[in-house]
């Protein structure tokens, strides 16, 4: 795994916050080992990254509970870069996976979404754009049709400025449009949701990538 913006998350995370940091390559393993977007249908929509990223995070939830079952109020975070953070929004802890490290983690879970693709999103899910969509309003509003009672959920959108571009920026206005629905269906009560533009920083964060841990501890500490 040598994304290193995703690298630059979990160290953070690592170091400030004394997590265990479990990152994966979406190309390498599970069910979509090997291929690219270009490989199939499947493939092009994220059907097999979010099935693989689910089984991950059962798996590593587990393990932790297993490493440390005294171990009570740990923080959890999910975090996804560009298409990864489109993933990352379909995760859940739920159902029995729930029921068996509910005291363990027993604090919302913590999203951490950088470099979103609101722009390409239509062209990355397709037919599954709107689902996923619905999958992070549901973390800000509380339910969708897949979780009618969703639990509370802390989610950070971290964006580069110049990724969204100007006012006349296509990108631009999808970004605010889109927030303006997060914003409209957010309860406080669900959780905390925080949109945060870093001024100069590009979709692969040159010369920005400090930014993000500060961005991480400013929402954390809030």
């Amino acid at each position: 795994m040598d994304c290193h913006i995703t690298s630059t998350i979990a160290e953070h995370l690592r170091v400030n916050r004394n997590a265990r940091v479990v990152k994966w390559n979406a190309r390498g393993m599970g069910g979509s080992e090997g291929g690219n977007e270009l490989s199939g249908f499947a493939e092009w929509i994220g059907m097999r990254n979010c099935e693989d990223y689910k089984d991950i995070f059962k798996e590593q939830v587990l393990k932790f509970v297993n490493d440390f079952p005294s171990a009570r109020g740990c923080d959890l975070f999910v975090c996804g870069y560009s298409a990864g953070a489109i993933y990352a929004t379909t995760i859940r802890l739920s159902g029995d996976l729930y029921a068996q490290c509910s005291q363990v983690f027993s604090h919302p879970i913590k999203y951490i979404l950088v470099s979103y693709p609101i722009g390409a999103a239509w062209a990355l899910g397709l037919g599954l754009t709107g689902w996923y969509f619905r999958a992070l309003e549901g973390l800000v509003g509380g339910s969708w049709e897949e979780c009618p009672h969703e639990r509370p959920a802390d989610v950070l959108i971290l964006m580069g400025g110049n990724e969204i571009g100007g006012w006349y920026s296509p990108v631009n206005w999808a970004y605010y449009m889109w927030t303006g629905v997060l914003d409209g269906k957010n309860r406080q009560e669900q959780g905390k949701l925080w949109k945060v533009i870093v001024d100069g920083a590009d979709h692969v964060w040159t010369g920005k990538l400090h930014r993000i841990g500060e961005e991480v501890e400013k929402w954390m500490s809030e």
